[in-house]
């Protein structure tokens, strides 16, 4: 009903695990900047595939610019255009030490990312079993001191179940 109060309270039950909860965070800044940078040094990779499938299609022995002035000759300029923006080499195919180094960045950034996630999924794990234990705690005490004729009104089973869902929510919550 008060959702300002309530979420107060829960930051108050998460207090004892502030440093955690920061570096969390910072941890899941790092994770999701190595993710983000996975496709662009992965276009990296693909970029020295395709310098090396166009330059094995130009005629060996030829200088780039005389292999643009050629297609510009044959009117061809946008392919020219193309060609003379890309560091290409005729007559060489796919350069397979530099796909190997960027594939390599590759697996290493992807596999940091994971690493982050992990260690972030790993120590937020036991913020939230902490968090809800003491919730469980705070749960039961209250329960014992309420009075036998609120549980003439109310069935016990849906208390229960009420309190059971509701802690398991805002442990789902947490984790995630």
């Amino acid at each position: 009903k008060d959702l300002r109060t309530t979420f107060r309270r829960l930051l108050r039950l998460l207090d004892p695990d502030r440093f955690r909860l920061i570096v969390v965070i910072v941890m899941a800044m790092i994770g999701v900047g190595f993710a983000v940078a996975g496709p662009k040094l992965l276009g990296n990779a693909t970029d020295v595939v395709f310098r090396g499938v166009v330059g094995k299609q130009l005629p060996a022995g030829v200088t780039k610019e005389q292999a643009v002035a050629a297609l510009r000759a044959r009117g061809e300029t946008r392919l020219a255009d193309m060609l003379s923006a890309m560091d290409v080499v005729p007559g060489v195919g796919v350069d397979l030490h530099a796909l190997t180094r960027a594939l390599l960045v590759v697996v290493a950034v992807y596999a940091l990312a994971a690493l982050f996630g992990w260690a972030q999924a790993y120590i937020m794990a036991g913020v939230t079993q902490r968090a809800v234990y003491a919730l469980r705690e705070q749960v039961d005490l209250k329960l014992g001191r309420l009075p036998l004729r609120y549980f003439d009104s109310h069935a016990r089973g849906d208390v229960l179940s009420r309190v059971t869902n509701d802690i398991d929510n805002i442990t789902t919550t947490l984790q995630q």
